[in-house]
């Protein structure tokens, strides 16, 4: 597919009108945002001071090289014409004998040339070596910082942010943070020390012919204006097309199977292309203003050279007992413009990259100013015993705030040691339960209590090691099978990771592997089959010996023999913890101390499977169905439990 073409835009067009408040509130956040640039510039001020201090020596040797360039040509000017030539002067008044031939002259000067130009190759190596090792660390420790932010926010703030863009901001749009410091801050300071260097020449040597190259500057100056106005709304649209062309990648991807599955290759094809085609756009767009400011800026300085020849040209030729410059002057003039225009290129990169900079930064600082939904409090509960009673009190719960009670006025208690089932339709908020109680997200209203204390006063990494959980939907690091399931105790002894791995029942398929505990597991456990990856994720659960154990389903992809070797050994790993398990099967339900039925966001029943059995017509009806659905899965396994009455 070729790519749509945007429409033609103009350099100064803005491309929606802004009302007088959004004006207002958009130059308030760039004032922040370049506030809070500035501060993280300061905060490696040293780094910075090094850097310009080298390139700043890089363009002072430059100077000098263009003197002694053109105190060559003097010197050959003079020795052609000596009469009407005056003899040229010497920088600091350091100058050769008077009775040296020529080829001596020129030789010292070339060599003094030459000397400078090795001093500024070295001064460019040491220029580039520490700004790169100043930008690298700046991006390092950004992208650390938002790493680190991302692993403390809460679920519900993933929920709201897709996963393309939050790889985006850390990979890309840090990197905009970066070019802030390196092609705006240092780059400006660079050029303004270079420019006041250069024209301090300039004006000394003769002050009207510096002010004859430097009229075009004001019409270079308001160009930047209006371009730096111009540009910022269509960088925050490639930044968002960049982030749905990464969301769309990476979903293509990850659904691989369900794509070829259900045979739509040619639809994700066509997706990607429309998310390529915008991505294309929204860059041309931006390159289409690029490409109207550059040829505007050539003009210029193109223009500067001419006044430069004309006018110098006419000082040349008067000579400077006249008021007029020296030809070696010229020249110098020359090679400072050139070098005024290259200063000028270096603003114009810098004014260009202030727009991208600010749209990146804006989305690095939404993700570092995120609220941290689940904090320690300033007194985090934190013990170093820990029994397991769990409580909920009234507890109502939503996601967000539009949307409706996932669970509403929940009320129950689990024993230390107790293990109770939970059983219902899908979506009545069974997992809801689970996530309340590591504090994955808070109760709307009502407390969870775990020992008697609100979760919400727990430090949080202390819950979460007292709490294990196998999750529904079972993921695995693209690791080593070992590595996966000491996850939660890194420092755990191989005798260890072994036992955890035979109470999974899992120790069978790990062994016939290719190298054992130490195969490499594919992106996200997909080299495994789902039931495999479902008893690695036991393993790991197993593994900690905390005092909660959470199972979301963890035997949903398990087959019913399967299931029954499990059983065995979790009802001996299960001693003295307290068990909270989603289940389905009839031998998982049995064997509870207790089942939980909840329905739509409610605990509609509750008591042991015998009791249930008995007073629950619902609850009959499903453990039937189900027991017929666990005699066709294996029959063999299902004979020897009771039938159901």
């Amino acid at each position: 597919m070729r790519p749509r073409l945007s429409s033609r835009v103009s350099l100064f067009d803005s491309s929606s009108q802004a009302s007088p408040s959004d004006t207002a509130a958009n130059i308030t956040n760039r004032a922040d945002h370049f506030r809070r640039l500035f501060g993280l510039t300061w905060r490696y001020r040293w780094g910075c001071v090094l850097a310009l201090v080298w390139d700043v020596g890089v363009e002072a040797l430059a100077l000098c090289g263009f003197i002694y360039s053109g105190l060559a040509l003097d010197i050959l000017r003079h020795q052609a014409q000596p009469d009407s030539v005056a003899e040229p002067h010497w920088p600091l008044g350091i100058a050769p004998p008077s009775d040296w031939v020529l080829w001596k002259t020129l030789a010292l000067a070339s060599g003094m040339v030459m000397a400078i130009t090795l001093l500024r190759t070295y001064a460019r190596y040491r220029t580039r070596l520490t700004s790169e090792k100043l930008i690298q660390r700046i991006t390092v420790d950004l992208r650390t910082a938002l790493y680190d932010k991302l692993q403390r926010l809460g679920f519900s703030w993933f929920d709201t942010h897709d996963s393309g863009g939050l790889i985006n901001r850390v990979t890309g749009d840090a990197g905009s943070v970066r070019l802030f410091i390196e092609g705006v801050v240092l780059q400006l300071i660079i050029s303004t020390a270079a420019l006041t260097l250069f024209l301090f020449y300039m004006f000394r040597e003769h002050a009207l012919l510096t002010l004859a190259v430097l009229v075009v500057f004001p019409v270079q100056a308001w160009i930047l204006v209006k371009y730096s106005r111009s540009i910022e709304t269509r960088l925050r649209r490639n930044r968002e097309a960049l982030d749905r062309l990464i969301q769309t990648l990476q979903e293509c991807i990850i659904g691989v199977k369900v794509v070829k599955g259900f045979g739509q290759e040619k639809q994700v094809i066509d997706r990607f292309a429309e998310r390529n085609s915008d991505a294309y756009d929204a860059r041309m767009s931006i390159v289409k203003t690029n490409s109207a400011l550059l040829p505007w800026i050539m003009t210029l300085g193109f223009l500067q050279i001419a006044i430069l020849l004309l006018y110098g040209g006419h000082l040349v030729n008067i000579g400077p007992e006249a008021g007029g410059i020296a030809l070696g002057t010229l020249w110098v003039f020359f090679s400072l413009v050139r070098q005024l225009a290259g200063q000028v290129d270096a603003i114009v990169s810098s004014a260009s990259s202030i727009p991208e900079s600010l749209v990146g930064a804006s989305r690095v600082f939404e993700l570092l100013d995120a609220p941290i939904e689940i904090a320690a409090p300033v007194d985090a509960y934190a013990p170093s015993e820990i029994r397991g009673r769990i409580e909920f009190e009234h507890v109502s719960c939503r996601y967000r705030a539009d949307s409706p009670l996932v669970l509403e006025d929940v009320s129950f208690v689990v024993e230390p040691g107790e293990a109770v089932a939970m059983v219902g339709p899908a979506g009545g908020g069974k997992s809801t339960i689970f996530n309340l109680i590591g504090r994955f997200y808070d109760a709307t209203s009502g407390r969870v209590l775990v020992d008697g204390v609100d979760v919400r006063q727990w430090d949080p990494a202390a819950l979460r090691r007292a709490v294990s959980v196998v999750f529904q939907e079972p993921f695995l690091f693209s690791n080593t099978i070992a590595n996966n399931v000491r996850f939660g105790v890194p420092d755990a002894t191989d005798e260890a990771v072994q036992r955890a791995v035979q109470d999974a029942i899992a120790e069978e398929f790990v062994s016939t592997s290719k190298d054992g505990y130490q195969t490499i597991i594919g992106e996200r456990g997909l080299t495994l089959s789902g039931g495999e990856r479902q008893r690695l994720s036991i393993a790991r659960a197993i593994l900690p010996d905390a005092p909660i154990l959470l199972l979301d389903d963890a035997m949903a992809s398990v087959d019913a023999r399967t299931e029954v070797r499990i059983a065995a050994n979790l009802d001996r790993v299960m001693h003295g913890r307290t068990t909270l398990v989603i289940a389905h099967r009839l031998s998982t339900l049995r064997r509870a101390d207790r089942v939980l039925v909840v329905e739509r966001g409610r605990i509609t029943a509750q008591g042991t499977h015998e009791n249930l059995m008995r007073d629950s017509e619902h609850y009959r009806e499903a453990a039937t169905l189900q027991l017929d659905h666990d005699r066709e899965e294996n029959s063999d396994t299902i004979e020897s439990q009771e039938v159901v009455r």
